[in-house]
């Protein structure tokens, strides 16, 4: 049960969603989300279990299967390091890049809490074009609130597709750090589980 848990909290947003006809804000975080003056709503929302919990934000000009930039936060209860769970990500990663030369990553450590930030692509069939090129900043902190022990993970993710792929890919280039001090900096919002 423990890996299952785990295994469902390290996938990425580059897997298609459904959209819901309700959303629930599991976590009872007060919204819309203020991040680099831009508003997110939360947009998609999933409670698979009793330990697990996904929430996901968009602008309300954005579509939550093809977006620019979404923001997620999930929770998993329990009794996990994040050490555990960044090594698990990164050797998902280092899976990927086996087989796309895209995939790159680097991990970041503060007080405690770690960044893991990650760019990872969907691409053709013959592997001559990028279809879909997802940035990730995932922040990863311990949380312990009213007996919930945790793993909470704040984290933007940003996209490009093929039609502006040159563009994103340089935007990327031109100031890599950016997404991660926003990410840093960001007041972690104060769950809530009832």
């Amino acid at each position: 049960m423990k890996l299952k848990v785990l295994i469902l909290f390290l996938i990425g947003p580059i897997f298609p969603l459904q959209a819901q006809s309700k959303v629930n804000d599991y976590l009872h975080i007060p919204g819309p989300l203020q991040l680099a003056q831009k508003t997110y709503n939360l947009a998609w929302s999933s409670h698979p279990n009793e330990n697990y919990f996904k929430q996901e934000y968009v602008s309300s000009d954005e579509n939550i299967n093809k977006y620019n930039s979404m923001v997620l936060i999930d929770f998993v209860k329990g009794d996990f390091t994040i050490t555990d769970i960044v090594d698990q990500k990164v050797s998902e990663l280092e899976k990927m890049k086996k087989i796309n030369p895209i995939v790159n990553y680097q991990v970041l450590e503060n007080n405690g809490e770690y960044i893991l930030d990650f760019l990872i692509s969907e691409n053709s069939q013959d592997g001559k074009d990028i279809l879909i090129a997802e940035r990730n900043v995932y922040r990863y902190k311990a949380i312990t609130k009213n007996n919930n022990k945790g793993i909470l993970l704040f984290a933007v993710s940003e996209r490009g597709y093929k039609e502006n792929m040159d563009q994103f890919l340089n935007n990327l280039k031109k100031n890599p750090s950016k997404l991660i001090e926003t990410v840093g900096n960001y007041q972690l919002p104060d769950i809530e589980i009832k």
